[in-house]
């Protein structure tokens, strides 16, 4: 567990970013192999539970390579989105895939910190967000910031690996997860790979994700379990 009484995290912001500027080059590759590729298929539903609006306004928070940016414009093409990121390799490669993509009009990547938006209130009709918030250093700071530049009625879509809670599930992870380090270690970092693997030990469980959702003002809290519960979409809205 976090032994910090100062942030939510294992590890600070900056040795976050450092260690995601570490493993960009080889992120996507190490996702697809240690997700058996159902991360694409994670992502797809978070789209979806999100509903984006023709010509809406969309931000995703920790986008990482832009994965969930090009699902977003996958499924509607007509909206514009925002990407952030505290890595810049990470948003390098992002900028890269949207150009190839033909989507780069679309979307602006920046770097930017989710617990101190650079947005002005109200500016979005949805935020989305994937893998992200658990290694956020001030959890409740963020939700509430998100809930600062979304618009009233607009939602929140929070994609996270968790901590199974259902006992046989939970003996499934246990033997698969000792291998995320290892196999991490054929993309070049055993080190950011074992902290993937403590990251989901330490997130909170479940429902005390949705007490920081409601804590921050957003209503209508609700949990889609993947993957026997290892995978959840959390999603809610913003009604004033």
């Amino acid at each position: 567990m976090n032994m910090s009484s100062d942030r939510d995290t294992l590890i600070s912001a900056d040795e976050n970013r450092a260690m995601f500027d570490r493993i960009a080059k080889n992120y996507d590759a190490a996702n697809r192999a240690i997700s058996l590729g159902m991360d694409r298929r994670w992502r797809r539903k978070a789209v979806e539970v999100l509903g984006p609006v023709a010509g809406g306004r969309y931000l995703d928070i920790g986008t990482g390579t832009g994965d969930l940016v090009l699902e977003l414009l996958e499924q509607s093409p007509s909206v514009q989105v925002d990407g952030i990121d505290l890595s810049e390799r990470m948003l390098d490669i992002a900028k890269t895939k949207a150009s190839e993509k033909g989507v780069g009009d679309s979307v602006s990547f920046f770097k930017a910190d989710a617990t101190a938006l650079p947005m002005r209130d109200a500016c979005y009709d949805g935020i989305i967000s994937g893998f992200c918030v658990r290694n956020i250093e001030r959890r409740r700071k963020a939700l509430t910031e998100m809930h600062r530049v979304l618009k009233p009625g607009g939602r929140l879509v929070v994609l996270e690996a968790v901590y199974p809670q259902r006992t046989w599930v939970r003996f499934g992870y246990k033997i698969y997860t000792p291998f995320i380090p290892l196999m991490g270690a054929l993309f070049g970092s055993f080190s950011a790979f074992r902290y993937l693997k403590e990251s989901i030990e330490d997130f909170p469980q479940s429902e005390q994700v949705v007490e920081m959702f409601c804590e921050t003002g957003f209503v209508r809290v609700e949990r889609c379990p993947l993957l026997l519960g290892a995978i959840c979409i959390f999603s809610a809205e913003r009604t004033f």
